[in-house]
Order: structure tokens, then sequence, then C-alpha cells
């Protein structure tokens, strides 16, 4: 049976275990390149919080052993052009992680719930995410919440070629 699992804000002293979940997960999956920085995770308060966005971190045991962020759709990520005719209202989820050994427990879809509830109290309409062709369980969980696949296009990682999906999920309530 899976410990409890408690979702909070990011704080300060929280980096080096959140890039720690990150760079675990990914190398789980497949999907970690090495010697690719994550700025972003390094300049968390800058890149999420002080920009409109959210970070959390889900903990078991006071431990981080999940993440997950949403922000405003950027220009510079291909998730933006599947941000529909309201930009404004549409966020984007990124850096879901579970640590390997913390899988398969329901903290991905539990850190999802939580993102999809703030982003609605934000006003949000839509979220949009990217993964990866090879990050199969990424693709369950979020066809699992209910995101649908609204594009797939090849790029090359680590000489590599895999496909780049964009899932999309509506946040309006259909009446």
């Amino acid at each position: 049976m899976a410990q409890p699992l408690t979702i909070r804000r990011y704080q300060a002293g929280d980096g080096p275990r959140v890039q720690a979940v990150h760079e675990a997960a990914m190398r789980a999956a497949g999907a970690y390149v090495e010697g690719v920085p994550d700025d972003d995770l390094e300049t968390i308060p800058e890149t999420y919080l002080d920009m409109a966005g959210t970070f959390l971190v889900g903990t078991v045991d006071g431990r981080i052993v999940a993440t997950g962020a949403l922000r405003p759709v950027s220009e510079a990520t291909i998730a933006a052009k599947y941000s529909a005719t309201s930009p404004d209202s549409t966020v984007e989820l990124t850096r879901l992680r579970v640590a390997p050994d913390h899988q398969r427990c329901g903290y991905g879809g539990r850190l999802c719930d939580e993102l999809e509830r703030r982003a609605r109290t934000r006003g949000a309409t839509a979220i949009v995410l990217d993964t990866l062709s090879i990050q199969s369980a990424a693709q369950g969980l979020y066809e699992t919440q209910g995101f649908e696949l609204v594009h797939r296009e090849p790029i090359e990682q680590s000489a590599e070629e895999v496909d780049l999906l964009v899932y999309r999920k509506e946040l309006v309530e259909s009446g």
C-alpha cells in the first residue's frame, strides 16, 4: 500500500532534491540527456513562482518524491502552438516527475489533479503539455487524466529520433 502523499508549494532548499527526482525519473524513462542543463530547475522561484506559475512537490515522510509545475504558456515551447484561441487562459503543465521507487502509487495523478485544480482557480480554460514518445508511462497518465494527443512531431534527442507529443485538456465544463 502506498504511503500518504503530502503536496505543498516549492520552498527554498528544495532545489537539490527536486533535481534528483527529475534526473532519476528521466533516467528511468530513458529520456535523460546527459550534459543538457535544465535551467528552469536551477531557477524555480524566478521561472515559476515569480512568473504567475506554481511549482509543487509531493512528499512522503517529509522526503520529496514527486514534482509538478504550471506556468503561463511560453512562446518558447512547442506547446504554445496548441494553446487554442485564448493563449492567455491556457497554462502549461511541466516537470511532472515521480521518483522511480515511488511510481505506480498514484502520486503522479494526485499531483496532476492538484495542478489542474489550481489552474481552474486561476481561471485557466485549458492545459497543454509535451512529453516524449519513449515516456509511455507519462502518456498513460496524461490520457487517464483526460488529456488528448493533439500533435506529434519527430525530434532528435541524443542522436536518436523520438517523437515529441503535445497533449491538451480543456478545463471548461460542458453543460
